[in-house]
């Protein structure tokens, strides 16, 4: 028996292939794609890792593409209104983006160059093909594959509260927006949300726009249309919904690196069930994409697949058997991980409860809290304590407990 499978090579795949190589347990790699495939691929996500997830690929040894021109060090929240509010807050371990056509080939090289068995799939694999493959392996581990994770992983209510998307995207790469290397978040209530960040890409450092549209809101037509029109489209958009990130467009210039450069669609945020029972015997258990699909609201998807590959994999690790009764403690393990990212973007898709406002108003007079807010977003285990508590948020506030972003 072949050790551990895993299907999938992207963010949760490759650091659970990574992770299980570098403590001496034997994996095969199945993906749909190979790295030059993905290489000259199209735009699969716009993605900033934060602080815990650098900290693991470092202990990897596969910390790639460390230019500091898409290294943040801060981040600027904007909030449209009259007056506007706004606060730059700054963290300890920079942000870093860089496009996964180019990060996700350099992990799959290195986990072959390090002795890793690399297969590609014919086609996109069904929970049929996972099956076949099970028979080699002790344990399925399965992190991507939309045919194979609908029909082995069905959707959990329990932790899915949303039926349908809340937001519609549309991720791109951009020419033309002269900013500095820091994180912006540009917020119009009742409208949606605006993120820019510098990401490394094929074509050295350039900015990354995300739209999150509130269907049927006027941000919505560029989640649509051709790509040809969102580069006429948005600085327009912009200017209204998002003033602050208008400063540093260049008309001339602004404009869409190329029609592989735009992703559009939406995400219905879902929470699957993560154990499944092949017909061989075998047991798949779900990471990453696989088990939980957050919308990218509050910017934790491939940092939460990052964590909970490596809880998986030190799991796997520690020692058989890998039954039900093991998949399902290590999806336990990793629940207590994912509860607080969920329950806080889940809560972030709607309009802020009176003690965020004040949390985020408060931020916009005192840097100890502006520093506090921007560094939740590497701590979304605090984060969700504090954002989920007014009790906890007037303590802060009121000064009557220190801050604790210290601790992230």
């Amino acid at each position: 028996m072949a050790g551990i499978g895993i299907v999938g090579a992207g963010i949760s795949g490759l650091t659970l292939a990574l992770r299980l190589q570098q403590l001496g347990v034997e994996t095969t790699l199945y993906c749909e794609r190979g790295a030059e495939s993905i290489r000259t691929g199209r735009l699969p996500n716009t993605v900033a890792r934060m602080g815990h997830t650098q900290e693991r690929e470092r202990e990897l040894g596969s910390a790639h593409f460390r230019d500091p021109a898409c290294l943040m060090n801060s981040a600027t929240l904007s909030i449209k209104g009259d007056p506007p509010l706004e606060f730059t807050g700054y963290v300890s371990e920079p942000f870093h983006a860089v496009d996964f056509r180019l990060l996700l080939p350099a992990f799959m090289d290195d986990y072959a160059g390090r002795g890793g068995e690399i297969v590609p799939a014919a086609t996109e694999p069904d929970a049929a093909q996972v099956d076949r493959w099970s028979r080699g392996h002790e344990l399925m581990v399965v992190a991507a594959g939309r045919r194979s994770v609908a029909e082995l992983f069905p959707r959990d209510p329990a932790r899915s509260p949303y039926d349908r998307p809340q937001r519609r995207l549309a991720a791109g790469l951009y020419h033309g927006i002269d900013l500095p290397a820091a994180f912006s978040n540009n917020i119009a209530g009742g409208v949606g949300e605006i993120f820019r960040l510098p990401m490394m890409t094929r074509e050295g450092v350039v900015s990354t726009l995300l739209v999150e549209a509130i269907p049927g809101g006027p941000l919505e037509p560029v989640t649509h249309m051709p790509w040809n029109e969102v580069s006429a489209a948005l600085p327009g958009l912009i200017r209204e919904y998002a003033p602050r990130l208008a400063e540093g467009l260049n008309p001339a210039e602004f404009g869409l690196l190329g029609p592989d450069d735009l992703l559009q669609g939406a995400i219905t945020p879902t929470v699957r069930r993560p154990v499944a029972e092949l017909p061989g015997g075998r047991i798949a258990l779900a990471v990453g994409d696989a088990w939980i699909v957050n919308d990218p609201i509050t910017g934790q998807g491939a940092n939460l697949g990052s964590r909970c590959a490596w809880i998986a994999a030190d799991a796997i690790a520690a020692g058989g058997p890998y039954d039900a009764a093991f998949a399902h403690a290590t999806a336990e393990r990793m629940w207590e991980a994912a509860a607080p990212v969920t329950d806080w973007t889940n809560a972030f898709l709607q309009p802020p409860p009176e003690h965020v406002a004040r949390l985020l108003l408060a931020a916009a007079t005192r840097q100890d809290l502006a520093d506090l807010v921007v560094s939740l977003f590497a701590d979304p285990a605090f984060a969700w304590s504090l954002l989920s508590s007014p009790e906890e948020v007037a303590r802060v506030v009121d000064g009557e407990q220190k801050p604790l972003y210290d601790r992230v």
